[in-house]
């Protein structure tokens, strides 16, 4: 018996043998035409009354808040890993090919968080082939932006981004959707281009600006509910996380690497998107003291480490709210860590970063009792995330739970 309507799958063009959306296919409404009268019973209520009006979007499933989380991380990973290619990039760029100090501190930082290809790839070659020459500075940077095979770079971030948000399709706006397709199709229209440096500058130039317009979807054309919440949630975490772990490696650099004049925390203060903050608050050249303040404990800064702290506290109390089980693996609640780490955040000692107590790195453990506390405060961030994944995200057999009952 012939349905009188369906789902069809429709070639993208008239002589196709193969009906695939990779192809150029799509899904189209079909609908069996009759002669005769139809019925017109339907389930669905001819009108929307008073008591029918629904707020709020509380049932969700687990597989939709999941996704909404990682598409939050993705799409902050993309935007940073961004920046950070950019920064090296461009004092690569001005240069002349001749890194300099704060380029060297820079890589040393990056290549500890792992966003840069190993400088030696020989291990990796067939032992028949002849050993190949070591890929320079530029080469590497260029694979760390377009080679989806290096599994922390900015193309493989794009990928997981764009396969998240197919999963929440339905809870994205055109725009939304048309703006991280777009990132995609123009990462992937550069890389075949086999750009140059400064093309691959612009490249990232472009990329950051669409990383933007995510965070303007987000905080405008989303609706206030819980999804959302574990979007923005997912955004916060992978910004501390990134944050924390970047000016901890920086602050465990010897002092004669951190410290390379303006341009030794130039470069820092670029890739924490704050340069033009500090230089209306100073009017001065960077300096470590102002520098950690603006980046670490300004909670009124949005690229702070405490900033992001005590909004994922903030909005992980609603949750637990809203969502009831407040309580982690070990029965306390999900920001008691995180708490604690921002107390000893805010009890900080500024003056033991003073140009004439901590200018020669001599004697003082300022540095290095700070960056401890931030690579502590980056372990407990991954461990909030397997917690949360585990509380909400849980899946039985390929049928989601529901997250909050309807």
């Amino acid at each position: 018996r012939v349905m009188p309507g369906g789902l069809a799958r429709v070639a993208g063009g008239a002589g196709a043998r193969v009906i695939s959306m990779q192809r150029g296919g799509a899904s189209k409404d079909a609908w069996v035409l009759s002669d005769e009268p139809v019925s017109t019973f339907s389930l669905l209520k001819p009108s929307i009354g008073a008591r029918d009006v629904v707020r709020g979007g509380r049932s969700l499933s687990s597989r939709v808040v999941e996704n909404l989380f990682w598409l939050g991380r993705y799409s902050e990973r993309c935007d940073h890993t961004s920046r950070f290619l950019r920064v090296a990039l461009t004092r690569l760029i001005d240069a002349g090919g001749e890194p300099g100090p704060e380029l060297f501190a820079a890589l040393a930082v990056g290549e500890a968080m792992g966003l840069l290809p190993p400088r030696d790839e020989a291990g990796e070659q067939a032992a028949a082939r002849p050993p190949a020459p070591p890929p320079t500075l530029a080469e590497r940077l260029t694979r760390a932006v377009f080679d989806d095979a290096w599994d922390t770079g900015l193309a493989a971030g794009l990928k997981r981004l764009q396969w998240s948000a197919t999963q929440v399709r339905e809870r994205l706006s055109m725009d939304h959707w048309h703006a991280i397709n777009r990132l995609n199709h123009d990462m992937q229209a550069s890389k075949e281009s086999r750009p140059e440096p400064g093309e691959t500058l612009a490249c990232l130039d472009q990329a950051l600006l669409s990383c933007a317009s995510l965070a303007g979807f987000t905080m405008d054309n989303m609706t206030r509910d819980d999804g959302w919440r574990f979007h923005v949630v997912g955004r916060r975490l992978e910004r501390l996380h990134f944050l924390a772990s970047a000016i901890a490696g920086f602050l465990a650099l010897e002092g004669k690497d951190r410290s390379q004049g303006q341009g030794g925390l130039e470069w820092l203060l670029e890739l924490a998107d704050s340069t033009i903050t500090y230089r209306s608050r100073y009017l001065s050249q960077p300096e470590l003291l102002p520098v950690i303040d603006l980046l670490v404990l300004d909670e009124d800064n949005p690229h702070s480490v405490a900033f992001q702290a005590q909004v994922v506290g903030r909005y992980l109390g609603r949750l637990q709210q809203s969502l009831g089980g407040g309580a982690g693996e070990a029965g306390a609640p999900f920001t008691d860590d995180l708490e604690l780490l921002l107390a000893r955040l805010r009890s900080v000692d500024l003056s033991r970063f003073q140009g004439d107590v901590c200018g020669d790195c001599i004697g003082c453990n300022a540095c290095e009792d700070l960056a401890a506390v931030l690579w502590a405060l980056a372990a407990a961030v991954r461990e909030l995330s397997d917690r949360l994944a585990m509380r909400y995200f849980t899946h039985v057999g390929d049928v989601s739970h529901q997250t909050v009952a309807a």
